[in-house]
């Protein structure tokens, strides 16, 4: 692909002074627009999460903890830059940014693709441990209140990771301050939270039980599709703390 196109490039972009639009029809439009750019960033998602998602699944046959442990923490490292390119993709996507997918997705990774490598970890253990533990809940018994208190912890990780990927694609920050800021913007905007976590929840149940149906879904939509449905609601928010395109317009008129 590389050798075909010239990356180097500004691509297609929109009007600036167009106003974006907003729920179903403004992710229409950035899928139709940038589809050839969020199926290739969530084919390599997809392909760098499945080694996770085998050794998981090995986990729960072997009714190992420790193998859990371990799947979520090697999967987790290796699939961690994955998501982030993923997220760099469609946040430019989100703000309307021009360029080729290439040029822009490996760019990104060679920037921050280390700074992945501890969150990814963290998360990757986490919620292995969570979906291993409501895996074997029909064993382990606790009824309700365990269920509960699964579903909140989930609510609590994912809700987090929310937050945190797309800090992680935006800004530099170090790992204690990434933690923090996710922490805060959770509670804070508590609703949007709820909301992406949903989303991303909702869409993992979907798959899980539709699948082996389900698996045409992520060949089509992969995880780019919640993703992006998640980042659509709470990328205001970052975007209006941060000031992210306030600071990139400012960048781009430095430069010239």
């Amino acid at each position: 692909m590389p050798l075909l196109f010239d990356y180097s490039r500004p691509g297609p972009g929109v009007n600036p002074d167009e106003p974006r639009k907003k729920g179903f029809p403004r992710i229409w439009e950035m899928i139709s627009r940038d589809f050839k750019s969020f199926w290739p960033a969530g084919a390599i998602n997809l392909l760098f999460s499945l080694p996770f998602v085998v050794a998981l699944r090995f986990a729960y046959f072997t009714h190992s903890v420790l193998f859990a442990l371990l799947a979520g923490l090697m999967g987790g490292i290796l699939a961690a830059p994955s998501f982030l390119g993923l997220a760099d993709t469609l946040l430019r996507s989100l703000r309307d940014e021009p360029g080729f997918w290439w040029h822009r997705y490996s760019r990104a990774l060679k920037r921050s693709w280390k700074s992945t490598l501890l969150p990814g970890a963290i998360m990757g253990m986490v919620f292995s441990t969570q979906v291993f533990t409501l895996l074997h809940m029909p064993v382990i018994g606790g009824g309700l209140a365990l269920l509960l208190c699964q579903l909140v912890g989930m609510i609590l990780s994912v809700g987090l990771f929310a937050w945190g990927l797309p800090q992680q694609a935006l800004l530099e920050l170090r790992f204690s301050t990434l933690v923090k800021n996710s922490f805060l913007l959770f509670f804070r905007h508590i609703g949007k939270t709820l909301a992406a976590a949903a989303i991303l929840l909702g869409y993992a149940v979907l798959v899980w039980l539709l699948f082996p149906a389900s698996v045409f879904l992520l060949l089509a939509a992969g995880l780019w599709l919640p993703l992006l449905c998640a980042l659509q609601v709470i990328y205001p928010t970052l975007d209006e703390i941060f000031g992210v395109e306030e600071a990139i317009e400012k960048s781009r008129n430095n430069e010239n």
